[in-house]
């Protein structure tokens, strides 16, 4: 249903003027590097930025598939009647003003949605910067600046948020550690086009391996864990929920003007649909990577390997403290021998194992193939530092094609100072999910292991499997 949406023909931006800054002119700037044809209307310009403009909605081309609506919320009332009336199939109006702002702009969305839906159109938004999917041939309709030109490629995870900010944040994260989406949508006040209709789309769409949910509300809680709940059990979907206080309640109100919902409530449903609940943005972007990025775990146990002995205490801290959720493997006769013959005669090689600040990337790999061959252990998590002399920067290289043929996750811990977030950079451009502090990567790890849990005595469908 929504396959025009995500690969138009043709875009139009009705209400560009080519002033610099001016809404309409950077969703062109923005359409233009995807490589898509354009057209723009405008009552005056001639051109903008290069594209050929005409004066009235009815001029535009047969092949429009997409109109984004870069007016006023008075004046995107009627273009997108009149879009819709043209059989374009797909209006982003991109103005605020309507439900969000009180009883008049809720009557004014909704005979919005009557009309356009009355002439045979569907709408996203309104009050939404829009969509983007990358690479050459995507589209991005994002007026804000943001990340483009880090993600070059499409990834595999889907992000949908009620908010057009978070969602934007979620793609410069995404640019600067290493990890592609496979598109962005932003629901705005998510008037036609919902959670569930973009849930229902990536869920089918085989090239994405998860979903990633920012939600303040539900336009139909019931529908949406059916759907969603369907759509888990082939790939993973996580959720954030905000609005799960009193202030935090108001706060939805005010941005989208709906009700965000008892947070106890959906919480319990959330698990019985086998969807993922975390607690924060960075869980949230941290889960997608992992979940991406990592097979799931057959179950709890988990080992770490640090040249680096404090890490190796604050993991055993924070498996101890992980309520139940992860717990530290018990390492077999025959691998703490294997280990003690790859490594220093003075490394500790029990749970978490310590090979010195004099390991070399050698010892490293050693061992952390030695430790997904042990039996006893569901999931490893390894502590790579690039400053001891003897570790070099091929251990990201050598990491990345230990884990491509691993059925078990190898989670990174990778700190290097200043060049940390290159470094974590460096570890997921090449496949494995990698993390900037130790709490990061212990949280995408209970994720991990939740999503199998979620699934005790019927696997999901896909898990473990192939990952982007």
């Amino acid at each position: 249903m929504l396959e025009r949406l995500f690969e138009p023909r043709r875009v139009a931006v009705i209400g560009a003027s080519g002033r610099p800054g001016q809404v309409g002119t950077e969703v062109v700037r923005s359409l233009l590097r995807g490589g898509r044809p354009l057209a723009v209307v405008h009552p005056r310009e001639k051109t903008v930025l290069g594209v050929p403009v005409v004066e009235r909605i009815e001029d535009l081309p047969g092949d429009v598939d997409l109109a984004v609506v870069a007016l006023s919320a008075e004046s995107a009332e009627d273009a997108c009647l009149r879009a819709a009336r043209r059989k374009i199939p797909f209006l982003i109006p991109v103005a605020g003003g309507f439900s969000e702002t009180g009883e008049q702009g809720r009557y004014r969305e909704r005979a919005l949605v009557q009309a356009v839906r009355q002439a045979g159109g569907r709408l996203l938004g309104p009050n939404t910067v829009g969509l983007w999917v990358p690479g050459r041939g995507g589209v991005d309709t994002l007026f804000v600046q943001h990340e483009h030109e880090l993600i070059a490629t499409r990834g595999c995870v889907a992000f949908i948020s009620q908010s057009g900010s978070v969602g934007v944040e979620a793609l410069g994260t995404a640019a600067v550690t290493g990890y592609g989406l496979r598109a962005f949508v932003s629901l705005g006040n998510k008037a036609d086009l919902d959670e569930c209709d973009f849930v229902s789309y990536f869920g089918n769409d085989p090239g994405c391996r998860g979903v990633a949910l920012y939600l303040e509300s539900f336009r139909d809680g019931r529908r949406f864990l059916d759907v969603a709940g369907e759509v888990a059990r082939k790939k993973p979907v996580l959720i954030l929920k905000a609005g799960a206080t009193e202030a935090g309640a108001e706060a939805v109100a005010s941005h989208t003007g709906a009700l965000a919902g008892s947070p106890l409530v959906a919480e319990g449903a959330f698990r019985q649909a086998k969807i993922l609940s975390v607690a924060g943005d960075e869980a949230l972007l941290d889960g997608a990577k992992a979940l991406a990025l990592c097979p799931v775990p057959d179950g709890p146990r988990l080992a770490f390997l640090t040249p680096a002995g404090g890490y190796g205490v604050l993991a055993a801290d924070a498996v101890e403290s992980s309520g139940g959720e992860l717990c530290l493997a018990r390492l077999s006769q025959e691998c703490r021998a294997r280990l003690r013959e790859a490594s220093f005669p003075y490394a500790a090689v029990n749970n978490p194992v310590d090979l010195t600040a004099s390991a070399t990337s050698a010892m490293m790999i050693d061992a952390l193939r030695i430790l997904v061959d042990d039996s006893g252990v569901d999931l490893v998590m390894c502590a790579a530092f690039l400053a001891p002399p003897g570790m070099t920067p091929d251990l990201v290289a050598q990491v990345a094609e230990l884990s491509r043929h691993s059925r078990k996750p190898i989670l990174v811990l990778a700190m290097f100072g200043q060049k940390t977030q290159d470094l974590c950079k460096r570890f997921t451009d090449a496949g494995v999910a990698a993390f900037p502090s130790l709490a990061r990567a212990m949280g995408a790890a209970r994720l991990l292991v939740r999503r199998r849990r979620l699934f005790a005595g019927t696997p999901a469908a896909n898990e473990p499997g192939p990952r982007c």
